[in-house]
């Protein structure tokens, strides 16, 4: 019942542009999507940061690379080289060949787990995490591995939705009602989720990536279910970092007032942060 009247809520709310969508339509690729969308990623550390001033002639990790177009965006816009990892191998095969198309040759992209790679101790200058903590099965252990990998004085930058963000539960691509996860059951989600999925050519691409079996019961394991307030947990007491940036997005300038409240949870739209190796 609460499946049905999701789906026919679902029918008064458009959906957010997702890359998912676009890619089914044969609009443009989820690297090319990301190519165009990472021009707005230096304006969530400014003014503080200059994010390409960061990475200009610097050698970049680009954590949760996904199909490439971030990645690639580096590497075009002044690092010197630039190395993307994500544990997809779907992603990683669309990003090598993005890469290519684009002539980016300072780029290679590699299958990788960020809780624990392959690099030697102190192999980067940057770490760049764009929309990818919130996705972290353990965090902790992706902070202390980057910590590693960076020489003394690197940086690493964070910008990450939280979890009641309104689409928060990155179900978006089909489920339009913002706030979903906070008005509905999680079971409820993947059931409705699996129903308007079967309608697109993509439907095991989807499902596959944002559910999984965690002690026998069906989850949304895509995400974390990261909230400003563990977010602040984890950089406050299981952080290597020294801050020097750590601030909070609104979903609008207008509702800036309400990020000082108990309900600012429901009010960020983007949790970002800048640390340093000392």
């Amino acid at each position: 019942m609460l499946e049905k009247t999701l789906i026919f809520l679902n029918k008064f709310f458009k959906t957010p542009t997702h890359p998912f969508n676009l890619e089914d339509k044969g609009i443009k690729t989820f690297a090319r999507w990301e190519f165009e969308q990472s021009a707005r990623i230096p304006w969530y550390y400014a003014p503080e940061f200059d994010l390409l001033k960061e990475i200009s002639g610097k050698k970049v990790l680009d954590v949760g690379a996904g199909g490439g177009g971030k990645s690639v965006f580096y590497a075009l816009n002044g690092a010197k080289t630039v190395v993307g990892i994500d544990i997809e191998e779907g992603f990683i095969e669309q990003a090598n060949g993005f890469a290519k198309k684009k002539g980016a040759e300072n780029v290679k992209f590699i299958v990788q787990n960020a809780e624990k790679t392959d690099f030697p101790d102190n192999s980067f200058d940057v770490c760049v995490m764009n929309d990818v903590f919130e996705h972290l099965a353990r965090p902790e252990a992706v902070l202390k591995e980057v910590y590693r990998v960076l020489r003394k004085g690197g940086k690493v930058f964070i910008n990450s939705p939280p979890y009641y963000h309104p689409y928060g539960a990155h179900l978006s691509d089909l489920i339009g009602v913002p706030y979903v996860h906070i008005l509905f059951p999680e079971k409820t989600l993947i059931a409705a989720y699996k129903t308007l999925a079967k309608n697109t050519p993509s439907y095991e691409k989807r499902v596959n990536l944002r559910f999984g079996m965690v002690n026998g019961e069906e989850h949304i394991t895509y995400i974390n279910r990261m909230t400003v307030k563990r977010f602040e947990d984890i950089m406050k007491n299981r952080n290597p970092f020294e801050t020097r940036l750590y601030k909070l997005i609104p979903l609008k300038n207008s509702l800036k007032f309400l990020l000082h409240t108990p309900a600012r949870e429901m009010f960020v739209r983007m949790i970002v942060y800048v640390g340093e190796k000392t």
